[in-house]
């Protein structure tokens, strides 16, 4: 598992709630500073695209049409 690691020390981060966006908020136990990260869902959009792209099933069989 990758760590977060504080911007201004270096220390790993701990989890500290989530913003209104949905963001993930981190906060140092050293020094308190603190700093948000947007999980990155690109990888799992494009598998479900590709699944969808190379699946037998028809589009208009697909749902959402």
């Amino acid at each position: 598992m990758n760590m977060m690691k504080c911007p201004e020390c270096g220390t790993p981060l701990k989890r500290n709630g989530k913003t209104s966006s949905g963001s993930q908020r981190w906060r140092c136990k050293e020094c308190g500073g603190s700093k948000v990260c947007k999980i990155d869902n690109s990888a799992k959009e494009l598998n479900h695209f590709l699944g969808w792209l190379l699946s037998p099933q028809r589009q208009k069989n697909m749902p959402g049409k």
